[in-house]
């Protein structure tokens, strides 16, 4: 799986000082907000940055723990350690893990897919083998666009997936894949979660411990006494209304 260093990812400030990773889509805001406020204190030094990069983080040994591709985990499991009670998953739709397409997908059909997340892609991979009997040609960019030549689909997620869903689901067929995924297997679709590298966890389990109750106490913050800030600061980066991300955080995440 070819994974993509970042160059946003932070040096420790200190000698015992925890390496954070946090996802900088808007699905995570309700755990991060409250954090970067100030209104809930961690001991770590945060990066925020796309699931590919962050994964790329913990691989070379640049971060400690914190949100990361559930394929991404699976993959490594023997050397990272879940984080309790948290994840980026859905019973339904999940409203930003969306596939489009203009037409028939037949042999030969070129599909964007984004250069950042491992699990979607894999997840479409699943879904495109499923559903259709076809040899597609997947191509990887920062940003896909299912209008561009020479295209025939698209897989969108995270902020992005929010923000065309309504002007691309007018022309094209739309499939949301946590709600394929849930219809199909009737379990719950995850797409993130949160983990530490065993190797650094063995040696710092009360930092470990101490982490994992500022990021539980973060999300319960987030979507109550900080949930209206939250929306706010969505509302921002995807200019989509507040109810739309009202039912994107408390009913498909």
């Amino acid at each position: 799986m070819p994974l993509l260093h970042s160059d946003k990812l932070l040096e420790p400030t200190g000698k015992d000082r925890a390496r954070l990773g946090q996802i900088n889509f808007v699905n995570c805001l309700p755990i991060v907000l409250p954090l970067t406020s100030g209104a809930v204190t961690i001991d770590a030094d945060m990066s925020q940055d796309t699931p590919a990069n962050l994964n790329a983080g913990y691989e070379s040994g640049n971060l400690d723990l914190g949100a990361m591709s559930s394929f991404f985990y699976l993959s490594n499991e023997e050397s990272l350690h879940l984080l309790p009670g948290l994840s980026i998953s859905t019973n339904a739709a999940v409203g930003s893990v969306l596939f489009f397409s203009k037409g028939e997908l037949k042999d030969g059909c070129r599909i964007s897919v984004p250069s950042s997340s491992a699990t979607s892609v894999a997840l479409l991979k699943l879904y495109l083998a499923k559903i259709f009997s076809i040899k597609a040609n997947i191509v990887t960019d920062t940003a896909p666009d299912v209008a561009a030549d020479g295209i025939d689909a698209a897989l969108v997620i995270g902020d992005r997936a929010l923000t065309v869903d309504s002007a691309w689901s007018e022309f094209c067929n739309r499939t949301d894949l946590g709600q394929w995924w849930s219809t199909n297997f009737e379990a719950p679709m995850v797409f993130g979660l949160w983990a530490a590298r065993k190797e650094w966890k063995v040696t710092r389990e009360a930092q470990f411990e101490a982490i994992t109750e500022s990021l539980i106490s973060a999300r319960d913050m987030g979507l109550t006494t900080l949930f209206p800030e939250v929306l706010i600061e969505a509302e921002k980066r995807t200019s989509l209304d507040v109810e739309r991300l009202k039912r994107y955080f408390l009913e498909e995440l």
